[in-house]
């Protein structure tokens, strides 16, 4: 199967603003430093980092990757505009959030179903989301994305499978997501 995995990753300079916000020192430092081990977990694999700085389009090229340079205005728009770019390349896509604490095995992450979700440790979030192309998926990442991914995949008629356990259910949003 034709599958890519797709990590947006936002500039290091101003990425993880709440940790920022709560005067977190080394966040720049910190997010590339989750970013690197999310990439190196998927080494092998076709990984496309998204992106809007050349900072960040550099460190994915050093790393393997190949680059989706994007001028969107948020995530969503990012995510759906390289989802609809490649639709006739690849017949998977998997987003995986660039600020996981622990990306081990997620390589070789295949859901039971269409539609794969992982979401955060609050229940409330998604983290991973593996879907097909070609079915006019809508991403809608965000506040209390996985209820609006539920409802997105039932809305296409797809069968999808929520994780809320194990590793990737830890990301790194707030003071209190550090280790």
């Amino acid at each position: 199967m034709r599958h890519c995995f797709a990590v947006p990753i936002k500039d290091f300079a101003v990425a993880k603003s709440r940790l920022r916000d709560n005067n977190v020192s080394d966040v720049s430092e910190l997010a590339r430093s989750l970013a690197t081990g999310v990439i190196a977990e998927l080494a092998g694999e076709q990984v496309t980092v998204l992106c809007e700085s050349d900072e960040v389009s550099k460190f994915a090229l050093a790393l393997g990757c190949t680059v989706a340079f994007s001028h969107a205005r948020g995530l969503n728009e990012c995510v759906q505009g390289f989802y609809d770019s490649v639709s006739e390349t690849y017949e998977r896509i998997t987003v995986v959030h660039a600020d996981l604490l622990d990306p081990r095995g997620l390589s070789s992450y295949s859901p039971n179903c269409e539609v794969g979700i992982v979401t955060d440790q609050q229940r409330l979030g998604t983290n991973v989301l593996s879907v097909p192309t070609g079915v006019r998926f809508t991403f809608r990442f965000g506040e209390d994305s996985l209820q609006r991914h539920e409802t997105e995949a039932v809305r296409l008629g797809l069968t999808y499978e929520v994780l809320d356990q194990g590793p990737w259910i830890q990301d790194v949003d707030l003071p209190g997501d550090l280790p």
